[in-house]
C-alpha cells in the first residue's frame, strides 16, 4: 500500500465513522454532504437541499472529497459524476504517458486492491460494459453511474466505502472470484456487470 492509498482508506473509513450510518437529511449529516460538494466548488448544496422535491446524488462528490483528502492534487477529476473521471481513465488506459492519477482496467481481468474505485452503471446504464460506458460517453458525455472506494481485500471479497448509499455513508461487502476478480453484481434476482476497476497508480 502506498503513502496515498493508506491516506485515501483512512479518509474513507473517517467518514464511514463520522457518519456512523446517519443520514443526509438530518443535523449534523447534512452539513457534511455540504463539505463533499464543497470539494468540487459546489458550495450551494448540502444535505438537506431538494431541488424539484429530489436531493442531489453526491455519490461522486463523495469519492472526489476523499481522493482530495488524500492528497491527489491535480491526477484527479474532482466532479458531480462518476462517468467523467472513469472516462478520463480509460483515457489514461490508452496513453502510457497520461499523469492521471488512476487507470481503468476490465473488471473481468483485473484483481482490484486498496485504492481502486470500482464502478457502475445506474438505471438505463446498468448493464453498462466497460466498452459500453466509453461507447456512451464519446457519443453523449454522460451515463448515471455510481462509485465506491476499496478499503480492504480479504476473504475473498473486497470491502468498499461509498457516499449516498441509503441517504448515507456506508462499506459494502464485494464478492471476488477464486482469481481474485470481482464478481457480477446481483439485485433483484439479475445480475449485471460493472463497468470498471480505476487502478490507483499514485
Amino acid at each position: 500500500m502506498s503513502k496515498f492509498t493508506s491516506r485515501l482508506r483512512q479518509a474513507c473509513l473517517d467518514e464511514l465513522t463520522r457518519f456512523a450510518n446517519g443520514k443526509e437529511y438530518n443535523d449534523p449529516f447534512a452539513a457534511y454532504v455540504g463539505e463533499y460538494w464543497k470539494a468540487i466548488g459546489i458550495n450551494h448544496l448540502d444535505g438537506k437541499t431538494t431541488v424539484g422535491g429530489i436531493r442531489p446524488a453526491w455519490s461522486a462528490a463523495f469519492v472526489s472529497f476523499c481522493v482530495k483528502t488524500a492528497g491527489a492534487g491535480d491526477r484527479f477529476m474532482y466532479t458531480q459524476a462518476h462517468c467523467h473521471y472513469v472516462a478520463r481513465a480509460m483515457d489514461a488506459a490508452e496513453k502510457a504517458s497520461s499523469s492521471f492519477g488512476y487507470v481503468a482496467r476490465r473488471p473481468e481481468s483485473y484483481t482490484p486492491r486498496v485504492g481502486d474505485i470500482v464502478c457502475a452503471g445506474r438505471l438505463y446504464a446498468k448493464q453498462y460494459t466497460y466498452d459500453m460506458a466509453r461507447m456512451q460517453y464519446v457519443a453523449d458525455s454522460f451515463y448515471p453511474s455510481h462509485g465506491d472506494i476499496i478499503v480492504d481485500i480479504s476473504d475473498g471479497h473486497a470491502a468498499a466505502v461509498g457516499g449516498n448509499l441509503s441517504d448515507s455513508v456506508q462499506r459494502k461487502r464485494l464478492a471476488l472470484t477464486p482469481e481474485g476478480y470481482l464478481e457480477p453484481l446481483t439485485a433483484g434476482g439479475k445480475t449485471y456487470p460493472w463497468i470498471a476497476v480505476l487502478e490507483c497508480r499514485m
